[in-house]
């Protein structure tokens, strides 16, 4: 099992406190079946440097082979959309998933602008990068206008929905648009965002086991397989996209 979008670099962000506390996190993911996930710390146009990201996953797999545990760490980046992205993405400074050129991980800024959000993906699109779209269901954006979200996915961009909203940790209302976006075939990966406060009731597994449920297997396949490609810097199976019901989520739960 891959886990695309993680807090997993100790002392970065809502990572482990430390080494030890590190090692213990990344043993819990690996007894639930996880054997690849990607460190995906925050860039919102001054955080932490691709540079230093690269050299603390270097750091972490070298631990984790000491330790003889059974996972690796891939770099990755959460990039919030702002008005320089494009020329930061030029002078290489933002971390696509695993070093590929391919994937990038993109969230919107709370203050949302459909203009500025839809000439950065186009471009970034021209320059080779496919967007993924971090946790739309949690989104005030999308929650009150999903067309917005189907314009998206049809121009090219990619959805990653939280394993949390598909099992209702993040509320009723982010669950249902979540399961709705999969119905309508606006989502593509699921993903946990887990961290060191949360690794003890970990998700993604139980979403998947819900997606299961839900969807069927053929369904399951393709998120899992979706996570491996991506990882591999290879194209995803994408359904044709369906625009959501205006008013209201369908009621599929």
């Amino acid at each position: 099992m891959v886990d695309l979008y993680t807090h997993i670099l100790p002392n970065v962000e809502k990572g482990p406190r430390d080494v030890n506390a590190f090692l213990t996190m990344a043993k819990s993911l690996v007894d639930q079946g996880v054997k690849n996930v990607v460190a995906s710390p925050t860039y919102n146009g001054q955080d932490l440097e691709k540079q230093n990201i690269m050299l603390s996953v270097e750091a972490t797999n070298k631990h984790l082979q000491h330790a003889f545990i059974p996972l690796t760490i891939l770099p990755g980046q959460k990039v919030t959309i702002h008005y320089r992205l494009i020329q930061a993405f030029e002078q290489n400074v933002h971390l696509p998933i695993n070093h590929s050129t391919k994937y990038m991980f993109l969230q919107l800024p709370n203050e949302n602008t459909n203009v500025l959000n839809e000439q950065i993906l186009y471009e970034l699109q021209l320059k080779g990068i496919v967007p993924i779209i971090n946790e739309p269901e949690r989104h005030p954006t999308f929650l009150e206008d999903s067309d917005q979200l189907y314009e998206i996915v049809k121009r090219g961009a990619i959805v990653q929905l939280s394993s949390d909203s598909i099992v209702g940790k993040n509320g009723r209302k982010e669950k249902k648009a979540a399961l709705t976006f999969i119905d309508k075939g606006l989502a593509h990966i699921i993903a946990s965002g887990v961290c060191a406060d949360t690794y003890e009731s970990y998700t993604l597994p139980k979403a998947y086991d819900m997606v299961s449920r839900q969807f069927g297997t053929q369904i399951l396949y393709k998120f899992m397989e979706n996570a491996d490609y991506i990882v591999e810097g290879k194209a995803i199976f994408k359904e044709q996209p369906e625009r959501v019901k205006k008013g209201k989520f369908l009621d599929i739960f």
